[in-house]
C-alpha cells in the first residue's frame, strides 16, 4: 500500500520531554547570600523587600510592616506581570505571558496548556516559508520519494530533518508580541506524520508537531548580559530560586496539526 498504515514519528529532539532534572526546572535551591553575591540581585523591587518580605513605602517613611510569604509573593508577581508588558504590547498573544506568570503563582508546577498558544505554534510553523524549515523539508521529501519501491520509514527523514531549523520564537516580532518571553526556544520537539494518502500522483498528509518548553530560568539565563539587568528576569529568578519563595517552574505543552498536499514526482 502506498503511503503509511500507521502514524510515523519522523523526528524527536535530543533533549527529552518532561526532563525535571534540567537546570531551569530547579527551584528553592539558592540562599540570600548566593543571590546577592554571585548574581548581584540585591533589591529587585521598590514595593517589597524580596528577602525579608518587608513592605516598602515610597518615599520610605512611617511603618513598613513585614508581610507573609504569600503577601510578599503576590506583590512580586503583580510587578512581574507589569514588567512583562514591556515584551508583550502588540498583537493577539500579549496575554499569554500574564497567564503563564499567574500559573506559576498558583499552579504548583503543573503542566500548562493553552489553546491560544497552540494557535500561535501552528501559525509560526505554517508561516515559515524558508526552504530550510522542517515543513518544507517534509514536503520536498514526500514529493520525491518512490512509494512504489518500498514503505516510508523514519530513516528517510533522519538526516534531512536534523539539518532543518526547528520551530522557535526567535523572529523580530517575538521581541514584543509576548511569544519571545513566553516560550522563545523550544526545549523538546516531536514531529509525526499522522496520515498519508494518495490520489493519483497527488499526496495528502497530516503532520503533527508536539512542542514542550520549560517555563523557568537557570543560572545561565540570569548571567546572560541580555537579561541580567532586566527587572522582569531578576524578579522571576528570585521567585523561582530563593529558598523562602521557591515557586515551581513548569512545562508548557503545545501541539499543531497541519494538512499538507502536493505532487509526487517519483
Amino acid at each position: 500500500m502506498r503511503g503509511i498504515q500507521r502514524p510515523l514519528i519522523i523526528y524527536t529532539s535530543r533533549k527529552p520531554f518532561y526532563d525535571r532534572c534540567a537546570e531551569d526546572m530547579k527551584c528553592g535551591d539558592l540562599d540570600e547570600k548566593t543571590l546577592k553575591e554571585r548574581f548581584g540581585l540585591l533589591q529587585v523591587s521598590e514595593r517589597v523587600n524580596c528577602y525579608t518580605f518587608q513592605k516598602l513605602a515610597i518615599p520610605a517613611y512611617g511603618d513598613m510592616p513585614f508581610l507573609s510569604k504569600d503577601q510578599a509573593a503576590g506583590i512580586l508577581f503583580d510587578q512581574l506581570r507589569f514588567e512583562a508588558g514591556r515584551f508583550a504590547f502588540w498583537g493577539p498573544y500579549t496575554g499569554i505571558i500574564q497567564r503563564l506568570f499567574t500559573h506559576m503563582q498558583y499552579g504548583n508546577g503543573k503542566d500548562f496548556y493553552d489553546v491560544q498558544m497552540n494557535q500561535a505554534y501552528k501559525r509560526m510553523i505554517e508561516g515559515d516559508k524558508t526552504p530550510g524549515s522542517t515543513l518544507a523539508t517534509i514536503k520536498n521529501l514526500l514529493s520525491q520519494f518512490d512509494f512504489n519501491r518500498r514503505p516510508l520509514s523514519i530513516d528517510d527523514f533522519r538526516v534531512k530533518i536534523s539539518a532543518a531549523h526547528l520551530p522557535k520564537y526567535s523572529r523580530f516580532a517575538d521581541n514584543f508580541n509576548g511569544l519571545g518571553i513566553s516560550i522563545h526556544d523550544m526545549n523538546s520537539t516531536k514531529i509525526t506524520i499522522e496520515s498519508l494518502t494518495f490520489t493519483g500522483n497527488q499526496y495528502s498528509a497530516i503532520v503533527k508537531y508536539t512542542g514542550q518548553d520549560h517555563f523557568g530560568l537557570d543560572t545561565t539565563d540570569i548571567s546572560n548580559m541580555r537579561f541580567k539587568f532586566l527587572k522582569v528576569f531578576q524578579i522571576w529568578f528570585i521567585l523561582q530560586h530563593y529558598r523562602k519563595l521557591a515557586f515551581k517552574p513548569f512545562f508548557t505543552n503545545m501541539e499543531a496539526r497541519i494538512a499538507i498536499t502536493g505532487k509526487n514526482n517519483a
